[in-house]
């Protein structure tokens, strides 16, 4: 299958708020595609604050998917429940996320870059002068305690540590800085595939940062409750997407982000989720030996509610090179058609179901043709 157009649809947005370490205010939020606004004027209308995640710290779990069930033999039966509903994101980064670096005007008026050819665009900044760093605000605030002294941080580069020795510069506004574009959390709109008796597997594919495509490392996330307010159609040149509201209270905690991998997110749930999410129809997971070209479903609950549509496989590839994208799926449903021309941004991880059990989660869409699209293998999201 050879297909040029497509595209990664983790969510309606994927929302960061980026810090230039040049002053000590924030930028105003950059969307997965540049569209989204603090104020909650774009897709997704954001509280004012931090998310309440206290109720995940609180919540009842077994910390994850069990390797256990990962390791099964092929006769065994993994039940799950497939659930197709949208739900919030929010996941906050292992250290501070470096997006790039950038120059400072001094007093004197020059221009200079502190951290060129030192700090690179990926790297974590993990600690400063040997204590932790956890948000912007927390580096910001080291560098400025520091003055015109150097500073050494503690960097994870690609899974190296490394130790950066730098001079904060005293800019033109008076302000110490090192010249830094930096992040530490994301968030955005995305759809939950499955729960079982240990958790939960969302998106199926990994969560990347916007502004460097790479992998989000993250320190601890959460899901929510959300509430769709429109849906957006492919114009055939972008793909469409799902816009909603995502309200970070306490009481719309559906579940705690533990691990963000290459075939989704995967987690725990809280004491009332499965409350808020089993009302649905609880059957086998499907192998990739067992899957086929022809008939299939997804399950949705764009509408609303939570319905079925008829898709057609098309294409099934279970080599280790298909990454999450082992299976070529063909919207078939009218209805699902006209209501959102087809895959739009928002629905990754929508449950493919085939012969009565759970096969995978779409991933993907192709953009010239949004009634086209990837998944991937449920199989794959619970091995890692």
């Amino acid at each position: 299958m050879s297909v040029k157009y497509y595209r990664n649809i983790l969510c309606a947005m994927l929302l960061s708020i980026c810090s230039l370490i040049f002053v000590s205010v924030y930028n105003d939020v950059s969307s997965f595609y540049d569209n989204t606004t603090v104020s909650g004027k774009g897709s997704i209308s954001i509280n004012e604050g931090e998310p309440d995640m206290n109720p995940i710290i609180a919540a009842e779990s077994t910390e994850g998917v069990s390797e256990e069930n990962t390791d099964e033999k092929d006769n065994a039966v993994h039940m799950v429940m497939p659930s197709g509903q949208p739900i919030g994101i929010y996941v906050k980064t292992k250290g501070v996320m470096v997006i790039g670096t950038g120059e400072i005007q001094t007093l004197q008026g020059n221009d200079v870059s502190p951290c060129r050819n030192l700090i690179e665009t990926g790297d974590y900044i993990m600690e400063v002068n040997g204590t932790e760093v956890n948000d912007k605000e927390g580096l910001i605030n080291a560098i400025e305690a520091s003055k015109d002294k150097e500073i050494i941080m503690k960097v994870n580069r690609k899974g190296n540590e490394i130790n950066v020795a730098v001079t904060p510069i005293l800019s033109s506004n008076k302000k110490y800085m090192l010249g830094l574009w930096v992040k530490d959390d994301i968030s955005g709109i995305g759809t939950l595939t499955y729960i079982d008796e240990n958790g939960f597997g969302a998106l199926g594919h990994s969560i990347n940062d916007n502004d460097t495509g790479e992998l989000f490392d993250i320190s601890d996330g959460a899901i929510y409750q959300t509430e769709l307010v429109n849906i957006v159609k492919s114009d055939g040149e972008s793909p469409g997407r799902l816009e909603g509201i995502i309200n970070y209270s306490s009481s719309n905690v559906i579940g705690r982000v533990k691990n963000n991998t290459l075939y989704g997110i995967k987690g725990y749930m809280t004491k009332n989720a499965y409350d808020y999410l089993a009302s649905g129809e609880w059957m086998p997971i499907a192998h990739k030996k067992d899957a086929h070209l022809g008939e299939a479903l997804l399950l949705s609950s764009v509408s609303g509610k939570p319905e079925y549509y008829e898709i057609e496989i098309t294409g099934v590839d279970i080599s280790d090179s298909s990454g999450n994208k082992g299976l070529e799926i063909t919207i078939k449903d009218s209805r699902l058609l006209q209501l959102t021309s087809g895959i739009v941004q928002g629905m990754s991880g929508t449950p493919i179901i085939q012969d009565g059990k759970l096969l995978g989660a779409v991933t993907h869409v192709f953009l010239k043709d949004s009634a086209k699209g990837y998944g991937t293998f449920v199989e794959d999201m619970m091995k890692n």
